[in-house]
C-alpha cells in the first residue's frame, strides 16, 4: 500500500472524532490534555488492533461492528442531550463554571466513535504486511491527533461566531445521534 492511500485510509477512519471534537467545543465544553490524549490512543490502538487481529475477526461481519458503534454513539448522545437540558450535571470547573470532557467520558465517546477505524482495520488488514500495519496505525494515531486539535479549534471558532446561544450546548447530543443513527441506516 502506498504512504498517500494508508493517509486516506487514516483521515478517513479518524473523520468521526474531529467532527466530534467540533461539536463538543461549539457546545462549549472544554477538551483536557488527557481528553485528547484518549480519543488519540483509543483510535490508534483501534485500528493496531484490528489491523493484527483481521484474520480472527474474518468470521464476523463488520457490519455488526458498525452497528453496535452506532447504538453505543446514540446512547451517548441522549447522554449529551441529559446533561445539555441540566438532567446530567457537567463536570464544571469550580472558578470559571466552564464545562470540561475528562478522560473518562472522552473514552465512553471514542469507543463509539473508533468503530470506523476498526472496521477499516479489520477490512484491510488481510491485504497489509506487518510493516505497512505498523505504518497504519502509527499514521493513523498521528492523522488523528491533528484532526481532533483541528476541530477543536474549528469548534472553538465555530462558538465564538455564533456566541454563548443556549442551543449550541444541544450540538454535542444531536451530532452523536445523528452520526450514530446515519451509520445505522447507512452501514
Amino acid at each position: 500500500m502506498q504512504f498517500f492511500e494508508i493517509l486516506l485510509l487514516a483521515s478517513a477512519s479518524c473523520l468521526d472524532a474531529m467532527g466530534t471534537a467540533i461539536s463538543y467545543r461549539v457546545s462549549g465544553i472544554k477538551f483536557t490534555v488527557g481528553s485528547v490524549a484518549v480519543m488519540t490512543f483509543i483510535h490508534g490502538a483501534g485500528m493496531a488492533l484490528s489491523l493484527f487481529l483481521s484474520d480472527a475477526f474474518l468470521p464476523f461481519s463488520p457490519e455488526v461492528c458498525v452497528k453496535l458503534g452506532a447504538v453505543f454513539l446514540i446512547f451517548m448522545g441522549i447522554a449529551g442531550l441529559m446533561r445539555a437540558s441540566g438532567q446530567l450535571d457537567p463536570d464544571n470547573d469550580k472558578k470559571t463554571g466552564a464545562k470540561t470532557l475528562r478522560a473518562a467520558e472522552a473514552l465512553t465517546v471514542s469507543l463509539g466513535v473508533a468503530t470506523d477505524a476498526f472496521v477499516v482495520g479489520i477490512s484491510t488488514g488481510p491485504m497489509l504486511d506487518t510493516t505497512e500495519k505498523i505504518l497504519t496505525a502509527t499514521i493513523t494515531l498521528f492523522v488523528c491527533l491533528a484532526l481532533i486539535i483541528f476541530g477543536i479549534t474549528l469548534g472553538k471558532g465555530l462558538g465564538r461566531v455564533f456566541g454563548n446561544r443556549a442551543w449550541l450546548s444541544f450540538a454535542q447530543g444531536i451530532f452523536l445521534m445523528f452520526m450514530g443513527g446515519f451509520m445505522l441506516i447507512t452501514k
